[in-house]
This record gives C-alpha cells, structure tokens and sequence, in this order.
C-alpha cells in the first residue's frame, strides 16, 4: 500500500535523531541518516539538542544489538521488541486463539480476515493478531513511534535469519513478523485518501488511565507525550466504518461509553468483554442492510 506523507505534523513535541558521540559505529551513523532524511527530523551529535524527545540508539549488557530508543526527561529508553520482553511472554501464554482481541477479529469462510489497526502503538496487539496468523497493516501517526516500530521490525527481521532459523520456533518468529507491514500517517487521513481493501480495522483510542502498574508505566507514558489527548476516535470511527468490508472493533475499558458519532443510530452491532476490557463490533453488512452506512 502507498504510504501517505511522512512529514512532521506541527501538532507533534519536536524530535531528533542523534547520534551518541562515543558510539562511531558505521551502522550507527547511516540510520541515523536514512531515519532522518525519511522522517524529515533534524540531525543532531550527542544528547545535547534542545529537542524535547530524541531517538537514538541503546544498547544493553545483556543484548549488545543497537536498538532505536526513545529517550526522555521523565523516562529511560523506550523501545520495542518484537522477539523478546513483554511481547515474547504474551504470544506463549496469551491464550491463543481463545483471547477476546482475536475473537473479535472475527472468521471469513474462505480466509483470515485482513487487518488494520489503525492505532498501532508500541505494535503490541498487532503483533499478537500476526501471531494468530493475520495479515496486519500497522499505522501509526506519531513520527518517532513510527520510527521506534520500523526499527523493531527490521531488526527482528535481520536477527532471526542471521540465526539460521535453526528451530520451529524462529521460523514462527520470522513469520509473525513477516506479516506486519507499516505506514506512518494519520490513520483517518490514511483511510479517506488511500481507501485500502481491508477487512477488519481495528481502534484503539488512547483513554485516560485511572491505574498504571511498574511494568506499563513508562510506554504508556512516553505514548500520551506524544500523541497527547484522544480528540478525534469519532472521526476515525467514521472513517473507518466507510473503509472496512467486513467489521470495524473498537478497544475500550469495560465499562467505558460507546464512541458517539453524529448519527446516534451508529452503535456497535455486539460486543466481547474480558475482565478489563470490551470490544465493540461494527459489522459492516448489517449496518448497511439497516441503511445506516
């Protein structure tokens, strides 16, 4: 799919990527370049830039691989991996196929359902529906997130064939992997404009959170300085309700409300609940059976 413009949006804190001045690594040095030169970010030398968020590269003891972070005031580094930490320990005992996220994806009698989510973040509810088998399309309208899930991908792609895909469970990785694509864009300008075939598209409105535990904290809170307040679910619901051929899902806390929309017809067609968390379903035959859509 065509990748709408990656321009910075005004709306976005200011971000660079830098470059530590005692990391001369070659590899270092030309993502740098190539991030910058993609995302159209300043170039900056050291943690000395008045930016107020900064992408760059971490490297811990026990994993010398350079990861793109994102670092700042509040927080250590954030990044994202799709092989190990927190990702890894939910696709081996997430539930499978039996989690209310994919149930809500739904089933087509020939295939698997093609997905958006529209609200893809740190990438972790799109990696466990790739995990399931799904085709998912990731966009993200943060710049530096999308940044973040790009070198995540790549560098989970790279380490599992340099590994020889010596056991199943590599060869799973690779796949999982291999079937999450991204765009950077806003997702409903990305709809309306690009109008993809897609079957599912799948929201994830960012909503206050009354209780953060150690473990979500600091993604969390790197996520709202950067996207800031949800202002806009209702336009992404409408644009997502004119794009999907099968269903939209929208991910919100249990006892949360609906998102309004203009027409308060337009109300999800079923829901699936867990403990914390409801799904609500927009199945896009019987709304337009009902002349709603």
């Amino acid at each position: 799919m065509k990748s709408s413009d990656t321009s910075p949006s005004s709306s976005q804190p200011p971000i660079a990527i830098i470059v530590n001045p005692h990391d001369y690594s070659e590899a270092a040095q030309v993502n740098a370049l190539a991030l910058s030169q993609k995302y159209q970010l300043p170039l900056a030398s050291g943690l000395t830039t008045k930016a107020a968020m900064q992408l760059g590269w971490h490297t811990e003891k026990k994993d010398p691989i350079q990861k793109l972070a994102l670092f700042q005031a509040e927080s250590g580094p954030v990044f994202i991996d799709f092989i190990g930490g927190k990702k890894a320990h939910r696709r081996h005992f997430g539930g499978g196929k039996g989690q209310p996220l994919v149930k809500a994806m739904g089933k087509l009698e020939d295939r698997m359902p093609t997905i958006l989510d529209a609200t893809a973040g740190m990438g972790g509810d799109s990696f466990v529906l790739a995990s399931q088998g799904f085709s998912v399309l990731m966009v993200e309208r943060s710049i530096a997130v999308a940044a973040l899930l790009e070198d995540g991908l790549t560098r989970g792609r790279e380490a599992l064939i340099e590994s020889g895909l010596e056991n199943d469970d590599q060869k799973a990785l690779l796949d999982i992997l291999q079937n999450l694509s991204l765009v950077q864009s806003d997702s409903a300008d990305y709809l309306l404009s690009e109008k993809p075939e897609v079957d599912v598209i799948y929201m994830d409105p960012m909503y206050p959170e009354k209780k953060k535990n150690a473990a979500t904290k600091k993604e969390m809170k790197a996520l709202q300085n950067l996207v800031g307040p949800d202002k806009d679910s209702a336009r992404l619901l409408s644009a997502a309700l004119q794009t999907a051929c099968y269903r939209v899902v929208v991910k919100r806390p249990k006892n949360a409300p609906i998102i309004e929309l203009d027409n308060p017809k337009l109300v999800p067609s079923a829901n699936i609940s867990s403990p914390n968390t409801r799904y609500d379903i927009y199945a896009i035959k019987a709304l337009k059976s009902a002349g709603l859509i």
